[in-house]
């Protein structure tokens, strides 16, 4: 995936300013992309660039003036094509299933602490999966023309939630191995 193409998606939903872009990462597709908001803005200039975004400038009294992205028709196009396109298979790199692998040149104990750490921050992404993110997909479905994205949305969530309870499990698992 790419952040423009993530960005594009945001901003179909509806206009918005980088640090509102990276506030509907934060609440919305963190699990799967996550950016900085440098690396925000720095798509951005090159979205803008490209044709794909015009801005308008909101100003505020008493506060700086807010530059707001919008989609253009080429930045519509570009986010259609991109949805329709195979995507690739993603390029698999874990660095504690290196450190399982060689795993006999440390001691158990060391590889159990790595181990139980993995899995609790695992636990934790299920919790955020099972809690915080259905209510936040609940609260956006019931607002009008979300509805049906909301489906979407679920089942991005639920990939999530049951790829974190298989790490869990296999942590379980190669703990149990070790004793």
């Amino acid at each position: 995936m790419s952040l423009p193409h993530a960005m594009l998606g945001l901003l179909k939903y509806q206009p918005a300013t980088g640090y509102e872009l990276k506030t509907k990462f934060n609440r919305s597709i963190y699990f799967f992309w996550n950016a900085t908001l440098p690396q925000i803005y720095r798509t951005l200039k090159d979205m803008l660039a490209k044709g794909w975004l015009t801005t308008t400038i909101e100003h505020q009294e008493g506060r700086p003036s807010r530059k707001i992205y919008h989609l253009t028709n080429d930045g519509e196009e570009e986010f259609k094509r991109w949805l329709a396109e195979l995507p690739p298979f993603p390029e698999h790199r874990n660095p504690m299933l290196i450190k399982v692998f060689f795993g006999r040149h440390v001691k158990p104990r060391r590889l159990r602490e790595h181990l139980k750490s993995y899995r609790d921050h695992y636990a934790a992404l299920v919790q955020q999966y099972e809690k915080e993110s259905i209510s936040v997909i609940k609260e956006y479905a019931s607002k009008p023309g979300l509805t049906k994205e909301a489906l979407y949305w679920d089942m991005a969530r639920d990939y999530g939630s049951r790829h974190a309870k298989m790490i869990i499990e296999w942590c379980d698992a190669a703990m149990a191995s070790l004793e």
